[in-house]
C-alpha cells in the first residue's frame, strides 16, 4: 500500500463466467463472496483487505494479509518432514481457523499444505478460498446439497467428494488429516500414486484413509483414525477432533 506502506499480498483473477452465466451475475456473485470474507476476522485465517477490478484487462485483483513465511508446502520443500511436536502445534492452529470458518457456514474445499500459511512468528494461517463454498442453508452437519460439485486437489480429497456425494464440513476433516500426513512425510497423502485419475478411482474405492506413517505415535494414528472414517457423519468436527 503506498500511502500507508503496509504489505499486502495480491491475488490476480480473470474474469470468465461459468455455467452460460452473464459477466454481470458472475461478478456480482464474485464480490458478494469476496465481501462475506472481508468480514471474516479470525487470527488463523488470512485476512482479506480489498478488491479492484481491472476491467480493460478482464482482470479482478485481491489484496490480502501479507503471510512472510509462505507455505506449509514450500516449507516442507525447503526442510523437508515435521517433527510430530511440530505438526501438532500447526494443526491445532489449523483446526481453530478451520471451526471459524465453518461457524461462519464455510466450507473450504481444498485444505492442504500449499493452502495453509506460516507467519514469522510461526502462526498458522489458512489461505486460499478459491474453492470454497458458502452454504446458505447450513442444516446438514456432513453433506451439503449446494455443494456437488468437486473443488480442490485430488489427493486431499475425502471419498464421499470424488464420489460426487457432495461436500460438507466432515469433509474438511478428511483434508486435515491428509495435511497431516504430508506434513508427517513431505509428500501428498496417497504415496506410489502420481497420476490424477488414478487417485480419483482409488480414493472412491479404498476401504480406508491413506497410509499411516509407521513412526507415527499412537496419539497421531488416532487422531488420523477419526479423520479417515469413510462414514462422514462419524467424523469428528473441528471443535470436537
Amino acid at each position: 500500500n503506498q500511502t500507508t506502506g503496509e504489505l499486502m499480498a495480491v491475488k490476480q483473477l480473470k474474469i470468465e463466467p461459468t455455467d452460460g452465466q452473464s459477466r454481470a451475475v458472475y461478478l456480482a456473485s464474485l464480490e458478494r463472496e469476496i465481501d462475506l470474507y472481508k468480514q471474516l476476522r479470525h487470527r488463523h485465517i488470512v485476512g482479506y483487505i480489498a478488491m479492484e477490478q481491472d476491467e480493460a484487462n478482464n482482470l479482478l485483483y485481491i489484496f490480502l494479509e501479507y503471510v512472510s513465511g509462505g507455505s506449509i508446502q514450500s516449507m516442507l520443500e525447503r526442510f523437508g518432514r515435521f517433527s510430530e511436536s511440530l505438526v501438532r502445534i500447526y494443526t491445532r492452529q489449523l483446526l481453530l481457523g478451520l471451526e471459524y470458518l465453518h461457524a461462519n457456514k464455510i466450507v473450504h474445499r481444498d485444505i492442504k499444505g500449499g493452502n495453509v500459511l506460516v507467519d514469522a512468528d510461526g502462526v498458522v494461517k489458512l489461505a486460499d478460498f478459491g474453492a470454497s463454498k458458502v452454504n446458505k442453508a447450513f442444516h446438514d452437519p456432513t453433506i451439503t446439497d449446494g455443494c456437488k460439485s468437486i473443488r480442490g486437489s485430488v489427493f486431499w480429497m475425502a471419498p464421499e467428494v470424488i464420489k460426487g456425494d457432495g461436500y460438507g464440513r466432515r469433509a474438511d476433516i478428511w483434508s486435515v488429516g491428509c495435511t497431516v500426513i504430508e506434513m508427517l512425510t513431505a509428500t501428498h497423502p496417497w504415496p506410489g500414486i502420481d497420476n490424477t485419475w488414478t487417485a480419483i478411482f482409488h480414493i472412491a474405492k479404498a476401504s480406508s484413509g491413506p497410509p499411516v506413517p509407521a513412526d507415527a505415535s499412537e496419539c497421531a494414528k488416532d487422531f488420523l483414525q477419526q479423520c479417515f472414517n469413510l462414514e462422514a457423519r462419524s467424523r469428528p468436527t473441528a471443535s470436537q477432533v
